[in-house]
């Protein structure tokens, strides 16, 4: 019976390595969290995480699962792996790593590959014609590999394959270098039309990558192997398990969520605060003012608003009150005290970008507007909600006149789904219903959807969705403060970077260097 069969997925994120174990009727059976050390900084705007961390943790997480399963562990069918992205580790020819991984959050450049790539690889110009002296700057000065190529030169020359952390959690499951398209987010030499790697050997030469350093793809819901005999021994999960291809935590949220539509979004209030839809065709935007990824639904896309310092910035605003163990406490009286205050923060403004958007606004700089003696730390954290939600809008709406639809109800995951506060002023700022869902481990969810579509507990994605994912509780838009955030959006979040900038450019002449 179907009742009887068990999934499990593997969810990497920032903070922590989780194992879930789901039924094939959406129950929770298992799961185990253990949390992981933040990345470390070796220079200003740098971020690693030390290259065992990812593996050491999933053992200890899947044991767990393991033990609590007990003789149960016979039920469980297939296991998927989703992480957090734009992470990447290169591994010698044995498979050993040779260094820490680069993280996602990690902001070193590259500008002398641009000027290099431009003089000295053949048929660049067309390269540039094609897709824009912005994209090819950006694959250049951002791309990882060129790093390495210009500063770390034996790691450089050693790296036999470059893999992701889903990746890299596969070659250890399975002994295959294989990934999923999903994990495939960065610059990579990555055609997101086709879903596959590119076929223009320029594209691997200005990134500085070769075709036979990366892992083969495989769609979502498609098994990329199997559990192995040392696998197996450190991780106790059954020799012979399927692997099963999902994608990146942002894509596993959106289908998660139960997002299908291009009418439904998905808003993760996370480190990184995203809004997705989902589309079955590709709809890119060529200035990048969002990203589209594969979709964990196959042959699906998600375009995709982020902001670097989403929710981050309450962790921020935590560390200036609070002593780290005291942050619950202080993040339960902040989401009392701030419901009574009106929408608008009474007349205090925050503007979000602590980390500037590289392409609507490359000079922002965090701020404060409006204070007076009047305000207290309950209106900054209701400023700092808000103005999240403020960015957001502004990537849905350029979503939005891309794809030619309109959002009618937004799912809401991650921390800030927790906070009937951040909730109502979505709803109010956004001026579309807010859905919280009873499943607070959606990108968990997502993933194992796609495991149980692979060895057929699922028929499709829909009804992984259906078992699995449940609503709990609908916010809806209230037209009182609806006025007062449109004024705000509108007059205030909207001007900000315009009127700023100048000062911004003054400033920025004072500030430390970020990157190196």
């Amino acid at each position: 019976m179907n009742c009887e069969k068990y999934i499990m997925s593997i969810d990497i994120g920032t903070q922590s390595v989780r194992a879930l174990v789901f039924s094939a009727e959406g129950d929770e059976i298992a799961n185990e969290r253990i949390i992981n050390d933040m990345y470390y900084s070796l220079e200003p705007g740098w971020a690693e995480v030390p290259a065992y961390d990812i593996w050491k943790s999933v053992c200890i997480v899947t044991n767990r699962v393991v033990e609590k399963l007990g003789k149960d562990i016979d039920k469980l069918k297939a296991c998927s792996v989703t992480a957090n992205r734009d992470n990447i580790i290169p591994l010698d020819e044995e498979g050993n790593y040779i260094r820490d991984w680069i993280t996602w959050v990690d902001q070193r450049r590259v500008p002398e590959a641009i000027k290099d790539a431009a003089t000295s690889i053949k048929g660049v110009n067309k390269v540039i014609h094609t897709f824009g002296e912005k994209t090819f700057n950006m694959l250049s000065d951002r791309s990882k590999f060129n790093w390495f190529k210009y500063h770390e030169k034996d790691t450089y020359e050693r790296a036999y394959k470059y893999l992701t952390m889903g990746g890299l959690v596969t070659y250890k499951f399975t002994d295959q270098y294989h990934d999923s398209v999903g994990m495939q987010v960065g610059v990579l030499p990555f055609n997101i039309k086709t879903l596959d790697w590119f076929d223009l050997d320029i594209i691997y030469e200005i990134i500085g990558i070769r075709r036979d350093q990366l892992p083969k793809l495989f769609q979502a819901g498609k098994i990329m192997g199997h559990i192995t005999e040392k696998a197996s021994r450190e991780t106790g999960l059954p020799i012979g398990l399927p692997i099963v291809a999902a994608g990146g935590d942002k894509q596993c949220e959106t289908l998660g969520s139960g997002a299908f539509s291009e009418e439904q979004a998905t808003i993760s209030y996370g480190t990184l605060a995203t809004l997705a839809l989902t589309s079955k065709k590709y709809v890119g935007d060529r200035k990048y003012a969002y990203y589209t990824w594969p979709s964990t639904i196959p042959n699906a896309w998600n375009p995709e608003f982020s902001i670097d310092r989403g929710y981050w910035l309450v962790t921020w605003f935590c560390r200036q009150y609070a002593l780290e163990e005291d942050y619950p406490v202080l993040l339960n009286q902040m989401n009392k005290k701030a419901t009574d205050i009106p929408a608008g923060s009474n007349g205090l403004f925050v503007y979000p970008f602590w980390a500037p958007h590289y392409v609507l606004y490359p000079d922002a700089r965090g701020a404060i507007i409006g204070w007076t003696d009047d305000h207290r730390k309950e209106h900054l954290y209701r400023a700092i909600l808000e103005s999240i939600a403020y960015a957001l809008r502004d990537g849905l709406e350029i979503i939005e006149k891309k794809m030619k639809t309109k959002v009618k109800e937004i799912y809401v995951v991650g921390g800030g789904s927790k906070s009937d506060l951040a909730m109502q002023l979505t709803a109010d700022i956004f001026n579309i219903k807010t859905i919280r869902l009873q499943t607070h481990e959606v990108c968990a969810a997502g993933a194992a959807i796609a495991a149980g579509v692979a060895v057929g507990l699922f028929e499709n994605e829909k009804e992984g969705v259906n078992k699995i994912v449940r609503k709990e509780r609908i916010f809806y838009p209230l037209k009182e403060n609806r006025e007062t955030y449109d004024d705000i959006y509108k007059n205030v979040y909207k001007k900000s970077y315009k009127n700023n900038q100048a000062v911004n450019l003054t400033l920025s002449k004072y500030l430390a260097a970020r990157t190196k």
